[in-house]
Formats: C-alpha cells, sequence, structure tokens
C-alpha cells in the first residue's frame, strides 16, 4: 500500500510539473499576443515533442538486414520497411532507376550502430545510402536534420555515405523525389554504375 502511495505521490508530483508547463506556455502565448505576434514558427525540436507527445516509449526493434553480405551498396533504412508496401515498392523502382535490383544490394534497418559498423568494415561496401533522417542521423552521428545533411557524402567506417529522404516521404511529397534523384545519381557515380539524367 505504501508503495501504491508512493507511486501516485510520484504521478501527482509529473502531473503538476506539466500542468505548471502548460501554464507557463500559456501566459508566454498570451504575451506574444498582446505584442502583436499573430503567430510563431516552431524548430524541430519542438515539432518532435509535439509529434510524440503522449507517445509511449517502446523498445527499439532488433537489428534486420537482408541481402548479400557482400553487396557493393548498403541501404540504411531509418523505418526498417525495406520493400513492403507503398514506399517498398517505390524503392524497387528507385533501384531499377539506378540499374540495380533489390538481390543486388544489402539493405538494413538502423537498429545497431555497432553491427552496422562492423558490416561497413568487413565487407567495404564502395557506398552506403541512408535512407531517412533517423539512418542519417546515427551513421552520421548528429542532430542535424537530414535538410542539412542530404546531397553531399559523407564518412562513416572509410565508406562515403549519402543520406537522402525515405521513399515513404517521396509517397508523401512527390515533390522531393528530384532532391533523392540527385542524390542517389552521386551515389551511382560514385559505385560506377551506368546512370541516367533524366
Amino acid at each position: 500500500m505504501d508503495d501504491f502511495k508512493g507511486t501516485a505521490a510520484q504521478n501527482s508530483d509529473c502531473g503538476h510539473g506539466v500542468v505548471q508547463a502548460l501554464n507557463a506556455l500559456s501566459q508566454f502565448l498570451k504575451l506574444q499576443k498582446s505584442l502583436g505576434n499573430q503567430s510563431m514558427t516552431l524548430g524541430p525540436d519542438a515539432l518532435h515533442i509535439l509529434d510524440t507527445w503522449g507517445t509511449p516509449s517502446w523498445p527499439p526493434p532488433p537489428f534486420a538486414a537482408q541481402g548479400p553480405e557482400g553487396a557493393r551498396i548498403v541501404l540504411v533504412d531509418s523505418e526498417g520497411t525495406f520493400f513492403e508496401g507503398p514506399s517498398g515498392n517505390l524503392l524497387v523502382k528507385i533501384l531499377a532507376a539506378m540499374n540495380l535490383t533489390p538481390s543486388d544490394v544489402y539493405i538494413c534497418n538502423c537498429a545497431d550502430n555497432a553491427l552496422l559498423s562492423h558490416h561497413l568494415l568487413t565487407h567495404k561496401p564502395v557506398a552506403v545510402v541512408a535512407l531517412g533522417e533517423q539512418a542519417c542521423r546515427m551513421m552520421k552521428g548528429t542532430d542535424d536534420p537530414l535538410t542539412k545533411i542530404r546531397g553531399h557524402f559523407f564518412q562513416c567506417r572509410g565508406v562515403p555515405v549519402m543520406a537522402t529522404h525515405h521513399p515513404s516521404m517521396l509517397v508523401k511529397n512527390p515533390d522531393l523525389k528530384r532532391q533523392a534523384w540527385d542524390d542517389l545519381k552521386q551515389v551511382m557515380a560514385c559505385a560506377g554504375l551506368d546512370r541516367h539524367d533524366s
């Protein structure tokens, strides 16, 4: 019973802290309005907090991979969906445009940096494509957004890495396809693949 009271008290303190934070935010917004500011731009960190508010923290997924370990091109998938669903179908089309098939590449999720590092050191692929922000951040060891990093190679364990938009983002926002294709043309050049400039 005493344990329950302690837990209830902790939950009450936590709830009180949330109320205080919301009250402070409300006062801040009222002040901004009184100063004539009718809108505010939220930064990526604030947007992330709002997007994940109340979302339970689940344990990370286990490391998963498929394809030939000695593949010259490695894909690191932020979402771990690989070739499933609409984004997976688009990824197959992207690979075809690069003159590749799913069986030509090694693809893994970004659940375990140590295992990925071991793979890169052992198999020394020609290039890595980090699909999406989570994979990009893990491989570069940064909190910078994908928009700041994509478009240029960076090194990870001596292997050139190109960060680009995840296919699921391209499904949602087709206007980003040109940026992704520009990124992937650099990967093709790095890997010596025949390429099309269209």
